[in-house]
């Protein structure tokens, strides 16, 4: 009996024991990363510098892509020095019927409508004081920016953002043509991209049912999802 209890001890502190242990735990770690896959967003510059490719393909797993400035106004209803307040304006004007969005962070802007001109935005600052909402046009410039994406699904996350990209930086006007393209996009997407996918779904239908005055109100959403999914990306 006291043999086979000083074996038992032999083998739980044997170091060469222990080593092997551990490395098939770092196998198996290395083997459910590989499997599943992992979507990885760097912000590389802002705006792009010299030298960054934009849109090129470095391998299966890294996409480098550069994201066009957008340029939109809007009817701000609040700046806020702290996101909890801006996300109680936008709360409360959801209660209120208006899809609010928090456009910029630090200061944070909520604001309601996207059009491409001060004259286009006037009919909804019109609506909101209508509303017993004040606002005031706001010109808002989203710089160019430029990211190293990695990992699985790397390349499909840089067409789904290029794309998003490119649409909102599009008159109304001129939005047809994109709309099956972007569909088709969106048909599958990365787990990362969800929110996005869903408010590029609701873009769409608008883009073919509704009014351009109706679309106006409603592209700020996708524009708040395309900030929000950036930044968790990057995070």
């Amino acid at each position: 009996m006291t043999a086979i209890m000083e074996d038992d001890s032999m083998y739980k502190y044997n170091p060469w024991i222990n080593k092997g242990i551990g490395l098939i735990g770092c196998a198996v770690i290395v083997w459910i990363t590989w499997f599943f896959g992992y979507t990885y967003v760097k912000l590389v510059t802002q705006p792009k510098g010299p030298g960054i490719p934009s849109s090129s393909s470095v391998d299966q797993n890294e996409f480098l892509l550069t994201l066009d400035e957008i340029e939109f106004w809007t009817c701000q209803t609040g700046v806020f020095n702290s996101e909890t307040n801006a996300l109680k304006e936008k709360e409360q004007l959801g209660q209120l019927g208006w899809d609010a969005q928090i456009i910029s962070r630090d200061p944070f802007i909520v604001g309601v409508g996207l059009a491409y001109s001060k004259e286009e935005v006037l009919p909804i600052q019109e609506l909101l004081k209508e509303g017993g909402v004040a606002s005031i046009p706001k010109s808002v410039i989203s710089p160019e920016r430029a990211f190293r994406i990695r990992g699985t699904g790397a390349i499909q996350t840089a067409q789904v953002l290029e794309k998003v990209n490119a649409f909102l930086k599009t008159p109304y006007h001129a939005r047809e043509s994109m709309l099956s393209e972007l569909e088709n996009l969106m048909a599958s997407t990365p787990h990362a991209l969800t929110h996005l996918q869903e408010a590029s779904r609701l873009s769409i239908q608008a883009e073919r049912t509704l009014s351009v005055d109706l679309r106006k109100m409603m592209s700020l959403n996708l524009y708040g999802e395309y900030l929000n999914t950036l930044a968790s990306l990057q995070k």
